[in-house]
C-alpha cells in the first residue's frame, strides 16, 4: 500500500470543511487536482471515504473510522519530525528520555524529581509514545534513555538496564455505596462480566491477554470498551463501565479515595518490572554522567545476554 502523507492532510481538510472547493483553496491547488488526490487515497485503501451525493459532502462510515487513524498518523509524524529537528539544536547538557504513555503521567515525573539535585543545570526532554515506538526510538538513537516496562526485545548485549521497581497490573472497577466492587472476578457464580481492554498489539494488551489465557476461574469476560491508554480505561472503570487492568502506580489515589476497588485476588494480577534502558554505544558526557549516578543508586548494570 502506497499512501502519501499529503493525501492524509487533504482528507482531514475535507473532513473538516465538507467542501471540495474550500479544501482545494486551503490546500493551495485546483479543485480537480484536489479531487484526484482524494480518489487516489480511496483507491489505495480500497473503499470510499466520502459520500458525494449531498451538499455539504459527508464522510462514509469507513471515512469516519479512517479520520481517527489519519489524524493520529499526521500528528505522530509531525511530533516525530519536530523532535528530530530539535535534536540538532540541543546542547551538550540535554538528556532525552523516551517514555511510554502509561509511565509518562505518574511514574516519570517522580523519577526525575528524585534526581533533582543531580540534574541541576541539565535540561531534560520527554518523548512520549506507546511502548513499542519508545523501544524503537531507543534502538534508532532518537533518545538517550528509555523508561519502560521490561522488554524482552532489549535482552541483548547491545543494551543495558537498571531495574527501578516492580509494580502490579491489577483489575479494578467502581465500588458500590459500601465500598464493595460492583464486579467480582472471584465470584463462584456463572456470570459474564464486562471488561475494558487494550488493543492486542500494544504491550499492556499483550500482558492482559497473557493473564486471561491462564485465568484462575472460568469467569466469562465480554469486552465493552477498548483504548490504548491506561488512564482512559481507568476513567471508564470509575464510571462503572467494566473491569480494567491498570498498573498499580496509576490508581493509588483513586483506590485511597474509594473511586476504584480492586476486584480480583492476586491470581488475577501480574507483576511488571519498570526499567531504565540505554544502548551500549557511547552517549553524551551529560548522559553518561547521569547513568553513573543511576549506577550508584540502583547498582551497576550488566549487559543482557
Amino acid at each position: 500500500m502506497n499512501i502519501e502523507t499529503k493525501w492524509l492532510e487533504d482528507f482531514l481538510s475535507l473532513a473538516h470543511t465538507q467542501s471540495f472547493s474550500r479544501s482545494a483553496q486551503e490546500r493551495h491547488m485546483t479543485q480537480p487536482a484536489f479531487s484526484r488526490r482524494i480518489k487516489a487515497l480511496e483507491a489505495a485503501l480500497g473503499c470510499e471515504l466520502i459520500d458525494r451525493t449531498g451538499t455539504p459532502v459527508q464522510l462514509t462510515d469507513e471515512g469516519r473510522l479512517f479520520r481517527i487513524t489519519a489524524r493520529n498518523l499526521v500528528s505522530q509524524l509531525a511530533d516525530s519530525i519536530g523532535h528530530l529537528r530539535s535534536m540538532k539544536q540541543r546542547g551538550a547538557s540535554t538528556i532525552d528520555f523516551a517514555v511510554s504513555h502509561t509511565l509518562s503521567l505518574s511514574l516519570f515525573p517522580a523519577f526525575l524529581q528524585s534526581f533533582r539535585q543531580e540534574l541541576e543545570g541539565v535540561s531534560t526532554r520527554q518523548l512520549v509514545a506507546n511502548v513499542d515506538d519508545s523501544v524503537q526510538a531507543l534502538k534508532n538513537g532518537i533518545c538517550d534513555f528509555l523508561l519502560a516496562f521490561e522488554d524482552q526485545t532489549l535482552a541483548s548485549e547491545h543494551f543495558h538496564k537498571f531495574d527501578l521497581q516492580t509494580v502490579q497490573l491489577v483489575p479494578v472497577c467502581r465500588g458500590d455505596e459500601e465500598g464493595r466492587a460492583i464486579f467480582n472476578l472471584d465470584t463462584a457464580e456463572p456470570v459474564t462480566l464486562p471488561y475494558l481492554g487494550y488493543p492486542g498489539e500494544i504491550f499492556l494488551g499483550r500482558c492482559v491477554e497473557q493473564l486471561l489465557r491462564r485465568r484462575p476461574r472460568t469467569v466469562a469476560l465480554q469486552q465493552a470498551f477498548e483504548s490504548p491508554l491506561a488512564d482512559s480505561l481507568k476513567v471508564m472503570a470509575m464510571q462503572g463501565m467494566g473491569i480494567a487492568w491498570v498498573p498499580s502506580f496509576a490508581i493509588r489515589e483513586e483506590l485511597r479515595q474509594g473511586f476504584l476497588v480492586i476486584c480480583g485476588g492476586s491470581s488475577w494480577q501480574l507483576p511488571l518490572n519498570v526499567c531504565l534502558y540505554r544502548c551500549s554505544r557511547p552517549l553524551s558526557a551529560t548522559a553518561e554522567a547521569f547513568w553513573q549516578v543511576c549506577g550508584h543508586r540502583y547498582g551497576q548494570p550488566e549487559p543482557r545476554r
